[in-house]
């Protein structure tokens, strides 16, 4: 029985790659907790305490791929690829999470100061204390997650064709290499993060 196996290769032409591959589970991510919120909303009694932390992955899981970081993001070729309609929805999923979720910007948050009195009482003792309420969106609507779904749907359809592409043309590079010099990187240990240095950006 033949056994196999494999051995890391850093190679430049390898980068895109590996962009993808994280590209690639961020938007299966988003999918599949979209799906898991829409499953919790149908339901006959939902728990409503998971439309905010699931509303909140799911944008962000959703957006990585289009922000600048370490990785390459997902550009406007990928947008393109997408109807009309479909690009409307996907801005304005961005700006849930950067107007909202992200950063407190849009009028989905609102805290107001006001002054308490005793309706009974509020000549003979005026106002008795100072609050502040707050009312925001709590997270996705039924429409938004159905927007979700369809939108990682296609672009994955983008990606995974990218990520094909990507493995023929390494396979072609490294096709080209003796196959000891190949060998010669090994097989190293699982890599784990320094959770100390959580602040430091990883090597690209």
């Amino acid at each position: 029985m033949a056994t196999n196996t494999f051995v890391e290769i850093d190679l430049p032409e390898a980068a895109d790659l590996a962009d993808l591959t994280g590209i690639q589970f961020d938007l299966e991510s988003a999918r599949s907790l979209s799906q898991m919120l829409k499953k919790e909303l149908e339901s006959e009694k939902p728990d409503w305490s998971l439309v905010d932390p699931l509303s909140t992955a799911i944008l962000v899981r959703y957006s990585r791929p289009f922000v600048s970081g370490v990785r390459q993001h997902l550009g406007e070729e990928a947008i393109q690829t997408l109807t009309k309609q479909q690009q409307c929805k996907h801005q304005r999923l961005r700006a849930f999470r950067d107007k909202h979720i992200a950063h407190s910007v849009n009028a989905f948050e609102e805290n107001q100061p006001v002054a308490q009195y005793w309706i009974e009482r509020v000549n003979e003792e005026g106002i008795t204390s100072i609050e502040c309420t707050h009312t925001r969106v709590v997270g996705l609507a039924s429409s938004d997650v159905e927007d979700v779904i369809e939108l990682t749907t296609a672009l994955l359809s983008y990606v995974n064709a990218r990520l094909e592409q990507e493995k023929a043309k390494v396979l072609e590079v490294v096709g080209k290499m003796p196959v000891q010099e190949v060998l010669a990187h090994g097989r190293k240990r699982p890599k784990v993060p320094d959770i100390k240095k959580i602040d430091k950006a990883r090597k690209k």
